[in-house]
């Protein structure tokens, strides 16, 4: 009986993978290495490793595969477009070479911050809403958006970049090219930039100094949050204007989306109410509608799991929408 449902969440370096069962229970999961220059070898590597949970070689009990990968990814026709850390896989059609590796079953494909927030959505923080968003603030910064239960995508399939709206057109450098961004302040990049400009500048505490000079480029957002944890202002103060901006962000989209909850993960949003608190005090002071003034803005629950949960999630909807 094909009963069970796999999703994968592809990244640069390592594709982790969840089994669930008909009834979106967990059965077991794993991860493999990804080969960036080739999607095939690494879809063969993921299925060898995944076949004692799926009823062996011939994977009997598979019911179809879902896959959340970074880039620009088409979930009608399968194709990846534009994916910087996985150049051997772009302008591919992935989702054709997904049902090759695992015996031609349906399979269904998002990009791994939607990936992400479905798994959120059905499994995790925005279980029970309708209208949800997620930033994720990880090396730069993505999103998704689900807006009466269903992926926002758009046209181009480039919705939800949330990371790239610009908040101050003047503001610091992001890596997409342009200035101002949400990422340029609230990813791990764009944090640890403002903390060593803090130190150069001469306004950080003598704690966060001998920090950034002692771990130099090793600094991560974690070593700052854990200084920040210890109560040292300086610390505390890169976090809260991450959090500001992150606060700026969430509020224009509350004014434009009206969702029922917006949900915080990634790497970053580990520093908790560090950067959680001042987001709700900035995103609060825009939000117009007196009746989502208490919306909850909330740390994602299923961490690094929630793309390849959310995969699983769409490849069992998918199977059960065609039978």
């Amino acid at each position: 009986m094909r009963d069970l449902y796999l999703g994968i969440d592809t990244g640069g370096t390592a594709v982790k993978y969840e089994v669930v069962a008909n009834d979106g229970s967990a059965v077991g999961g794993g991860e493999v290495p990804t080969d960036p220059r080739d999607a095939a070898a690494t879809l063969r590597a993921l299925a060898a490793d995944a076949a004692p949970l799926l009823g062996g070689a011939g994977l009997p009990r598979l019911a179809a595969v879902g896959m959340a990968c970074a880039g620009i990814v088409n979930p009608v026709t399968g194709h990846l477009g534009r994916s910087p850390n996985l150049p051997g896989w772009e302008n591919s059609d992935l989702g054709g070479a997904v049902s090759a590796a695992f015996g031609g079953v349906p399979s269904a494909l998002a990009n791994d911050v939607n990936g992400a927030l479905y798994g959120e959505f059905r499994h995790g923080a925005g279980r029970g809403c309708r209208d949800v968003v997620m930033i994720a603030l990880g090396t730069g910064v993505g999103g998704g958006v689900i807006i009466d239960g269903r992926l926002l995508v758009g046209s181009h399939f480039g919705a939800g970049e949330i990371g790239h709206m610009v908040l101050d057109a003047d503001g610091p450098p992001c890596t997409c090219g342009s200035r101002g961004c949400l990422e340029a302040w609230a990813g791990s990049t764009g944090l640890l930039r403002a903390t060593r400009e803090l130190v150069a500048a001469g306004g950080a505490t003598p704690a966060l100094a001998a920090l950034v000079a002692r771990l130099g480029s090793d600094l991560t957002t974690r070593d700052v949050a854990e200084l920040a944890g210890a109560g040292d202002a300086a610390a505390v103060g890169v976090f809260a204007a991450a959090g500001r901006k992150l606060g700026q962000a969430v509020g224009n989209l509350v004014n434009v989306l009206d969702p029922d909850r917006v949900i915080i993960g990634g790497g970053v949003a580990r520093a908790g109410e560090l950067i959680l608190a001042p987001c709700r005090a900035a995103a609060s002071a825009l939000i117009l509608a007196t009746e989502a003034q208490g919306l909850p803005i909330v740390p994602a629950e299923l961490g690094p799991r929630a793309a390849a949960v959310g995969a699983a999630s769409l490849a069992r909807e998918k199977a059960q929408e065609g039978a």
